[in-house]
C-alpha cells in the first residue's frame, strides 16, 4: 500500500460531523507561511492578488468572506474589501478570510486567509498567509502538482520567511469548542499539523521555524543559517523521497510524494524524520502552549507541547548500515527501496530479493536504501 492508498484508508476516521450532518472538522491540506513587511502597500498588493487568484479559480465553492465582521461573499463585498486593504496605512491592521463554509460553525474545504503586522512592530511581528484545500485534491489528476503549484507561488508572493505545508485538522472558523479534537487526533497522527491558531504563533516565529511537515519552507536567512543551498541539497542527496524546491526567496523541501499522518502504530514518516534531523537548529526551543486553556475539554499544555514539537526527534532509518545496500547483495528488508543512481528507481523488493545495479550512472556504484515504508 502506497502513502496515497493509506491516506485514502485513514482519511474517515478524521472528519467528524453533528448528528444534523454538518461537518465540524475534515482533514485538509494546508499551507502556512509567515513574512515580513505585511504592513507596505508592495506586500498588500500582493497578498491581495493572491487572493484575486484564489477567487477565480475557486469561486464556485466559495461562499462567506470576513472583514470587520463574517458576511456572504460577493463580488461587491470582496472588492470593497480590497479597496479598503489597498488605502489602509502602515500601523491598520486588516485580517481577511475566504471561505467555502456558510458560516462560521462549519468547517471549510477551501480557504485562504491572512493577517497583516504593524509597521510600528518593525521585525518584531510576522505576518502570515494560510491556504486550506481538501485533501482529496490529491486523488484527481495533476491534484498534487495542483497544489505544489499554489505553494510556490504564495511562497514568491509574500516573500516567505518560513511555512510548512501537509495535512492538518480543519476546524470551522469559530474553531474554540473544537481544540479537544484537534488535541485528540494529534495524539495519535503525529503527521497532522496543529495549526488552529497560526496568528498566536506571529510574534513568536522571528528568528526560528515551527518545524517539519510535508512541505517546510525556508527563506534564505534560515538556508545560510544551515550551510546554504548547496549544503541542504547534499544533505538529501542520497534519498529519493526528499525533493529541494527553490522559490524567489528560499528553499521548500517536500518529504515524501504525497504527505502522510503517521498513525501512532505506524510511526513517524521516515523522510519527515529526515528532514527534521537537518532543520533542527532553527527549529522553535522554547514554543508557548499550543492551546489555550479550554473549557470545552483537553487541548495542548507546556508538556503536550514539547512533545508535539519534539515528535519527530528520532534516529533516521537511513543512517542505519543495514538499511543501505550495494547492488548485487539480497534485499534484507521486504518493503519499498530506491538509489540516486536512478530517477524514479523507488520499488517495492522481497526480503532477498537480489538488489540490481544501474550501468553508466554519473553516480558511480548503485547503492540501495530503504525508504522506511513496507
Amino acid at each position: 500500500m502506497n502513502a496515497l492508498e493509506k491516506l485514502d484508508q485513514q482519511a474517515p476516521d478524521l472528519a467528524f460531523e453533528l448528528p444534523d450532518g454538518k461537518p465540524v472538522v475534515r482533514l485538509g491540506l494546508i499551507l502556512t507561511l509567515y513574512f515580513k513587511q505585511g504592513y507596505t502597500s508592495e506586500t498588500k498588493e500582493n497578498v491581495l492578488e493572491c487572493f484575486r487568484r484564489f477567487y477565480e479559480e475557486y469561486q464556485s465553492n466559495l461562499k462567506c468572506m470576513v472583514y470587520g465582521r463574517h458576511q456572504k461573499l460577493t463580488p461587491a463585498h470582496f472588492e470593497k474589501a480590497q479597496q479598503a486593504i489597498s488605502k489602509s496605512g502602515g500601523n491598520e491592521e486588516f485580517s481577511f478570510f475566504l471561505g467555502s463554509a456558510p458560516d462560521e460553525t462549519e468547517a471549510d474545504e477551501y480557504s485562504l486567509a491572512a493577517m497583516n503586522s504593524f509597521e510600528i512592530h518593525g521585525d518584531k511581528l510576522r505576518s502570515y498567509i494560510k491556504l486550506v484545500m481538501p485533501w482529496s485534491l490529491l486523488k484527481e489528476p495533476g491534484g498534487r502538482l495542483r497544489f505544489q503549484e499554489w505553494v510556490v507561488y504564495l511562497c514568491d508572493q509574500v516573500k516567505a520567511a518560513h511555512g510548512y505545508g501537509g495535512l492538518s485538522s480543519i476546524l470551522p472558523y469559530d474553531y474554540h469548542s473544537y481544540i479537544p479534537t484537534e488535541y485528540q487526533l494529534a495524539q495519535q497522527y503525529c503527521g497532522l499539523e496543529v495549526d488552529s491558531m497560526p496568528h498566536a504563533s506571529s510574534i513568536e516565529l522571528l528568528d526560528v521555524i515551527k518545524g517539519v511537515n510535508w512541505f517546510t519552507v525556508l527563506g534564505k536567512e534560515f538556508v545560510d543559517h544551515l550551510g546554504g543551498e548547496s549544503s541542504l541539497r547534499h544533505a538529501f542527496s542520497g534519498r529519493g523521497d526528499i525533493e529541494v524546491l527553490t522559490y524567489s526567496n528560499g528553499l521548500i523541501i517536500r518529504a515524501g510524494e504525497y504527505p502522510e499522518l503517521g498513525k501512532l502504530e505506524d510511526g513517524p514518516p521516515p523522510s519527515y524524520v529526515a528532514v527534521n534531523k537537518v532543520i533542527k537548529p532553527i527549529r522553535i526551543q522554547n514554543p508557548d502552549q499550543l492551546h489555550p486553556y479550554s473549557p470545552y475539554g483537553d487541548g495542548f499544555e507546556e508538556d503536550s507541547t514539547a512533545r508535539w514539537y519534539a515528535r519527530f526527534d528520532q534516529e533516521d532509518t537511513q543512517s542505519n548500515t543495514s538499511a543501505r545496500l550495494e547492488a548485487g547483495q539480497p534485499c534484507s528488508v521486504a518493503g519499498y527501496w530506491f538509489s540516486p543512481a536512478q530517477a524514479n528507481s523507488r520499488r517495492y523488493f522481497n526480503q532477498g530479493e537480489i538488489l540490481p545495479s544501474f550501468s553508466g550512472s554519473n553516480w558511480g556504484d548503485t547503492l540501495w536504501y530503504w525508504s522506511g515504508e513496507k
